[in-house]
This record gives C-alpha cells, structure tokens and sequence, in this order.
C-alpha cells in the first residue's frame, strides 16, 4: 500500500524558476481546458467575512480567481506569465491582472487592502521567506491567507503508476500544513475528496500541462504518450472513448497574521 510522503518537496530558487518559466506557454487554453477549477465551499472555509479584495498569487489561467468572482470578491490577480494571465483577463475582463513573481510584486497599491490572499496550486512555486513577506504586506489587519492545492489521490495503486507516468508526482504531503514564516498563525486545514471525468484524449492534455512535460524534450514527450497510452487502454482496458474517473484530495489551509 502506498503512503504519501511526508516531507515536502523543496524545491531551489533555479529550479523555482525554470520551472514557473515553463508555464508561460503558448498552451495556456489546453491548460484552462483541462486543469480542475474549485468548490465554493473552499472559499466560505477560508473566510466568513463580506466579499472585499482578494489577491490570487500564482493565478495562472484563473481557475481560483473565477471562484473567487462568483463568491462576489473583487480580485487581483498575480501571475509571472503573461500568457496564463490573458486567458483570465479574456474571460474575466473585471479582473486586475498583473504579470509578476510574486517575490518581486509590488505590494504599495494594495499595502495592508487585502481581507484576503490566496495561492491556490502555486504556494510551492514560491520562495517561502519572500513570500510570506509579500502577504503580511499585503493583508489587512483581520485579512485571512489561504493555501489551496489539489492533488491527484496517489493512496490508490492504480493512480499511483499513473502519476508517475505523468510525472505528476506528490508536491505537498496533503495532511500537513504549508511551510509559512513565523509571521502567521498556525495553518488550520480542511480536506475535500473528489473525482474529475476525463476523456482517454484529456488525461493525455492533463499530463501536457504539467510542468516536467512542458520541460522535457520531444523525444521523451512521445515516450511519456506511449506510456501513457498503453497504460490506459491496454493495462487498464480502457476504450479510446471511456471516461476515466480521477480520484483528487483538495486541501485548504487557513491562517491569519501571528500579531
């Protein structure tokens, strides 16, 4: 039986930064087509406060902000690629966008505005010292900041091998609480389990956006479809027109500012 890690990945600033890099893709409608957006319920988790401001950071192609605009919130959203960012602004022309690294965002216009921060599927993409500095800057005195992933659910074996053909392995072990400065209070979480339907060709564009493939060369591209296909319709049995049930844990985390 396989147990999820429980040690978070660390990731170096070069390694941050390549990888972030590899996200400012000309695919990023494959990306918003595929990637899963987020319940509600995580947002009234996060805070029971009135909709005021919230800064999405690493809002990629806004799968959180669009969330966040049904709820009522007014967002800014933050992101270091352009391209992700101008398929949020295509769809939501109401949002702030911003194309930045969260470390090197400019916090004046909004220093202290914001009732709350959230980086959803993006916190470990984040040098976690500059990071927490930039929230604390940004959140207003009562303000809540939020860290939300989702994660393939790799408890199962079946889903396990998948991932690693598609090299969309465990970033945070789901049951532990971010790494945040010492400027927040501790982190309290909620979990929520659930399935996204894909198609044999969508779990396919699934594993395209992900930052390894997005990386990798053309010759291992094809390796990893091969593997992927194989998986699937031989080994499994799946038809090339079956949907496939992917198992996800969400987690959300919580916190408010230590003083």
């Amino acid at each position: 039986m396989h147990t999820r890690s429980t040690r978070p990945v660390t990731l170096s600033q070069d390694t941050r930064h390549r990888y972030g890099q590899a996200f400012d893709t000309d695919q990023a409608d494959l990306y918003h087509g595929v990637r899963p957006g987020y319940q509600t319920e995580i947002v009234e988790f996060l805070t029971d406060e009135a909709p005021g401001l919230a800064i999405d950071l690493g809002a990629g192609t806004g799968k959180f902000s669009a969330t966040l605009l049904a709820s009522g919130w007014d967002v800014v959203a933050v992101d270091p690629a352009a391209n992700m960012l101008a398929v949020l602004a295509d769809q939501h022309p109401e949002t702030t966008t911003i194309v930045s690294a969260v470390e090197a965002l400019d916090t004046a216009p909004w220093s202290q505005r914001a009732d709350l921060v959230v980086a959803a599927q993006a916190w470990h993409w984040i040098d976690t010292p500059q990071g927490s500095q930039k929230v604390i800057e940004l959140l207003s005195t009562t303000g809540v900041f939020g860290v939300v992933h989702h994660q393939i659910d790799t408890s199962i074996p079946w889903v396990l091998r998948l991932c690693k053909i598609m090299h969309s392995g465990d970033i945070h072990p789901i049951e532990h609480p971010p790494h945040v400065s010492s400027a927040f209070r501790r982190p309290v979480g909620q979990w929520w389990h659930w399935e996204q339907e894909l198609g044999v060709e969508q779990v396919h564009q699934l594993m395209m956006t992900r930052a390894y493939y997005l990386r990798a060369t053309e010759k291992q591209r094809q390796r990893m479809h091969d593997n992927l296909r194989w998986y699937l319709l031989e080994y499994l049995g799946y038809a090339q027109s079956s949907t496939i049930r992917i198992p996800y844990v969400t987690a959300a985390w919580r916190m408010q500012r230590a003083s």
